[in-house]
């Protein structure tokens, strides 16, 4: 940890797990994974051994492990409860007396712990059918079920409010941060807004999931004073602070670099494989589409056509995504690393800025050197030949 970061912070954080009263609110994503007493392990590992973290590049491991596992499953394992269900979906905007149609009728079923990948050009319907998904929006025509729970035009707002707030969370391509709140109060919001925590459980809460996206030096950080990746990072955060069920990303590389691209997918994998959180993400990055399990491609607001991606085309794309990591990250294979997100930040070694010294020395032009002095000297010569 930075010798910087605030101390209260630093205590919270050193704690090995969250208490005991919030237990309702912890998954493996939040406290340590060790084993039950129970549970025959091996008792010279320590403690550390179990634990998981977002973005180590340790993880790549497990993330395979999990891929493998996928592939193992049997037919009864695959026969998973479908979550979210929709059918026959139509929804037309009115535009002055004019109705503009964005989906026509589209169908759709979700199961539990899948990533599914929407993918389209802009303009055909990928974000509607995300927010109609969401609860944030319903539809004109069609049923949508979610955990079994009918959505209709006439569901009451506090109905649709719970569901965001207990079961599905969003993670939009713009963040959507509150612009005059720090990182430590943007993630803990929803924990506020849901109100069933005391403000000492929801800043433990907080702190530890700032821990984990590698945001723990920029806690009192607005969002105007973070990077694009950081400002996702954020978003990620204050996403899984009501351990939802559903993690639905409008574009979520959409406004970061390469780079922060690459960390944000690594956070999402995780995420999916090793925490189990379903996932629907809709883009228009062709370079996405084969990090989930299947493919739903929207045209004109129709499905057009689904593909499910096989595990042989996951592992490759995942593979290509930590090879990426480790060379950009500089960390060598077999190496003990950090959090990939603390990596980014970290200062360079003493060799490294040594050699940038020698590579920015600044080099003094003489008067001589200037374009207007050689434009002189070179008039005067040519003068004094003619003469």
């Amino acid at each position: 940890m930075k010798e910087n970061q605030d101390e209260e912070a630093q205590n919270i954080l050193n704690a090995e797990s969250i208490p005991d009263d919030v237990d309702d609110y912890s998954n493996k994503l939040i406290v340590n994974n060790i084993p039950n007493k129970d549970t025959n392990v091996d008792k010279n590992k320590e403690k550390d051994d179990y634990k998981l973290y977002l973005g180590e590049l340790s993880n790549k491991e497990k993330i395979f492990s999990a891929l493998n596992n996928l592939s193992n499953e049997s037919e009864e394992q695959k026969q998973k409860e479908d979550i979210i269900v929709l059918r026959n979906i139509h929804k037309t905007y009115l535009i002055g007396i004019e109705g503009v149609p964005a989906l026509r009728g589209v169908s759709l079923k979700v199961k539990k712990g899948e990533f599914l990948t929407i993918f389209g050009t802009s303009g055909g319907g990928k974000t509607t059918m995300l927010n109609i998904i969401g609860t944030i929006d319903t539809p004109s025509r069609g049923d949508v079920k979610i955990f079994d729970k009918l959505i209709k035009s006439d569901t009451s707002d506090k109905d649709l409010s719970n569901i965001r707030l207990n079961n599905i969370s969003f993670v939009f391509q713009s963040f959507n941060l509150f612009q005059n709140l720090n990182v430590l109060e943007n993630v803990e919001m929803p924990m506020k807004i849901k109100g069933e925590l005391n403000y000492k459980k929801i800043k433990e809460r907080a702190l530890n999931l700032i821990e984990k996206v590698g945001l723990t030096n920029r806690l009192k950080h607005y969002p105007n004073q973070l990077s694009g990746g950081e400002q996702q990072r954020v978003t990620i955060a204050r996403a899984l602070v009501n351990s939802p069920d559903i993690l639905l990303l409008d574009e979520p590389t959409g406004d970061l670099d390469t780079k922060n691209a690459d960390i944000v997918m690594s956070l999402l994998l995780e995420l999916n494989l090793l925490h189990g959180i379903t996932m629907i993400m809709v883009t228009h990055d062709i370079s996405l589409k084969n990090y989930g399990q299947r493919i739903v491609r929207v045209i004109d607001g129709k499905i057009h056509h689904e593909i499910d991606v096989s595990i042989k085309d996951r592992k490759e794309c995942i593979r290509q995504l930590y090879e990426r990591l480790e060379k950009k990250m500089g960390i060598r294979e077999g190496t003990q690393s950090s959090n990939i997100s603390n990596n980014i930040i970290e200062e360079e070694n003493d060799d490294q800025k040594n050699n940038n010294k020698k590579e920015s020395k600044t080099v003094y032009r003489k008067m001589e050197d200037y374009p207007i002095k050689k434009f002189n000297s070179s008039r005067k010569s040519n003068i004094s030949s003619i003469n």
